[in-house]
């Protein structure tokens, strides 16, 4: 089964003496417009107050987790001494790190809502102190692949529809923090995505699931259960057992139970099972509270220079 997958999640920055959160606007060169290129492929750049770098698309499970991890490390090697990146979802920043024009800008080009086909509004925060992390997820065909869907107008947006389906209701089952929910006023609402030349960009999900090569490996093994039941058109039965609806107030409401139940009855009978092995092991670590983003990937700053 051939695609393509890449990200581009944002990260906040950390003194980690103090253990507050700083700007990363006067630390990191790369803008949305100019990216700074990496080292071994990938880019970094700064975005509102966060950390965003950005992936090669890769081509199998080992080179996505491989371009994950080298993007990484090599971000850490820019970050200013004594200043780590955080993985999580939202957070409120002290007012002084918001006085810059870059740090009152939220997005840039509008993205789209798969259900109702329609571009979806500029986000808008009650509370100015309120940014937010995402970590989306694009997925490329390269049109001569059993995946060819993927450049078709309702391919794109069923594919969106089942990322909500299974990425997006396993990951309102696992990122059920207060920062995830705070997020939600911003950013990562059901369907919310664009479409691309080679595919789409799917922009529901935070950083969570950057947490771990463990997560990753979930979502990359979700991604292809996802176009397996596209491309089998299977995706208009599997909507209409959750319904609609549900899905999308599953999402953006941040129902846990509600996701943990579709997850029992509808999803795990379908599931591949690399996705339930992923899934289950992404689980038992959050419940145990053992992932330790810097830990997992290996991002001491000091071992990495070396």
């Amino acid at each position: 089964m051939s695609f393509t997958i890449g990200c581009d999640p944002e990260f906040f920055l950390k003194n980690k003496k103090s253990g507050n959160l700083v700007s990363a606007i006067p630390f990191i060169k790369g803008t949305k417009y100019a990216p700074e290129p990496l080292k071994f492929g990938g880019n970094i750049q700064r975005d509102n107050v966060a950390v965003e770098v950005a992936t090669d698309p890769a081509a199998s499970l080992n080179e996505f987790i491989k371009n994950v991890g080298c993007t990484l490390k090599e971000a850490v090697k820019l970050l200013p001494d004594g200043h780590e990146i955080v993985a999580i979802p939202s957070a409120k920043f002290d007012i002084q790190q918001l006085d810059h024009p870059e740090a009152l800008a939220f997005g840039c080009d509008p993205d789209c809502d798969a259900w109702s086909v329609c571009e979806n509004c500029p986000p808008r925060a009650n509370d100015p102190l309120l940014r937010s992390c995402g970590a989306h997820i694009h997925v490329g065909t390269t049109g001569i692949d059993e995946n060819a869907f993927l450049l078709e107008f309702e391919g794109k947006l069923s594919m969106v529809k089942i990322m909500d389906c299974l990425h997006g209701i396993i990951s309102t089952a696992l990122d059920n923090s207060e920062e995830a929910l705070e997020r939600k006023k911003l950013y990562g609402k059901a369907g919310a995505h664009r479409p691309k030349e080679y595919g789409v960009e799917y922009r529901v999900l935070s950083n969570y699931w950057l947490k771990s090569p463990i997560t990753v490996m979930m979502i990359y093994h979700l991604t292809q259960d996802a176009l397996a039941i596209c491309r089998e058109k299977r995706d208009a039965a599997l909507i209409n057992e959750i319904g609609e609806e549900r899905i999308k107030s599953v999402i953006n409401e941040g129902l846990h139970k509600d996701a943990m139940e579709i997850i029992e009855k509808h999803l795990l009978p379908l599931l591949s099972t690399d996705s339930i092995f992923y899934f289950n092991e992404t689980l038992a670590k959050m419940r145990a509270n053992d992932m330790d983003f810097n830990k997992e990937w290996e991002l001491n700053r000091e071992e990495i220079s070396k």
